[in-house]
């Protein structure tokens, strides 16, 4: 799948339970570790804007240190 800005503002687009399920599930799925430990914020305000505000530049290099990261678990 790919992901870009795109991507990212249908996303956006979400309820926060359903936001916060595809946070969770690309998380998972990235390999990042205790993360499923975390529960959903009460207020995703911060999230929303930080989303909001990546580049599809900044997604390909999250991308990419995802790769690298799931590579060398």
């Amino acid at each position: 799948m790919k992901i870009d800005k795109g991507t990212v503002d249908k996303v956006l687009k979400m309820d926060d339970d359903q936001l916060w399920k595809v946070i969770s599930y690309v998380a998972k799925k990235s390999g990042a570790n205790g993360f499923e430990e975390l529960s959903r914020p009460n207020d995703m305000t911060k999230i929303r804007a930080t989303l909001a505000s990546l580049t599809d530049e900044d997604i390909q290099n999250a991308m990419n240190k995802m790769k690298r990261g799931k590579n060398n678990g």
